[in-house]
């Protein structure tokens, strides 16, 4: 017991070391690049200032997916959502519920890295409310993944890179197929169009090239 205790706490003094790193770097950032909006910055109230750098990190996040880039930083964090995940799924499940317990544990590196947004957290960051959010993904406009039970939304439907009513035509070409197939559609390169994953496409909008391969990917 004592030594799940001291286990506890060598985590949570890495988990704050990793945080006053990332504020530390954030700060350093933040003054090099605009001196003068820092000013700014400190005239906000504290909870104000959290809620605003909190909403940009999530939107940051998924400015990342759409680039399809890699977060070093949290490299180990992930590994160690993979390991904790791996030994819950042990158990002793019938196989495709095994099948479905290890993808599910490919996706949590998407939590860890904020690349998906639980529903509150996603409504709080595009300032709009569940119900406007439900009419979205009922209109196409918008999908949402479950991960262990949990209901999220993807990131990159914050970013103001990409114009909703081009997803609702995209997913309207993937009717029927699983909203994690419509998230690997999205993310994976396309090979035919150098390598660009059609979220890219969608940002230099070439609708016609995304909308050919989300046929071909939906004859699969």
């Amino acid at each position: 017991m004592p030594r799940a205790t001291r286990d506890t706490k060598d985590d949570t003094a890495l988990k704050d070391a990793r945080v006053a790193h990332a504020i530390h770097t954030a700060v350093i950032a933040a003054i090099l690049f605009d001196p003068k909006g820092v000013e700014a910055l400190l005239e906000l109230p504290d909870a104000e200032l959290g809620r605003r750098f909190k909403n940009m990190l999530w939107k940051v996040a998924g400015v990342a997916t759409a680039y399809n880039l890699d977060l070093p930083a949290l490299s180990e964090e992930k590994e160690n959502l993979q390991r904790r995940f791996k030994r819950t799924s042990k158990l002793k499940v019938h196989e495709a519920v095994a099948d479905r317990a290890r993808a599910n544990s490919e996706r949590y590196p998407l939590l860890a890295e904020g690349k998906i947004l639980r529903i509150d957290e996603f409504c709080r960051a595009s300032r709009i409310t569940e119900k406007r959010l439900h009419r979205d993904i009922a209109a196409g406009r918008v999908f949402s993944v479950d991960l262990a039970r949990e209901t999220y939304i993807p990131a990159f439907f914050l970013s103001n890179l990409f114009d909703r009513k081009d997803f609702a035509k995209v997913f309207h070409r993937l009717d029927g197929l699983p909203a994690w197939s419509k998230w690997d559609f999205l993310t994976t390169p396309i090979e035919s169009q150098g390598g660009s994953t059609p979220l890219q496409l969608l940002m230099a909008e070439s609708m016609e090239q995304v909308l050919k391969a989300a046929d071909d990917f939906a004859k699969r």
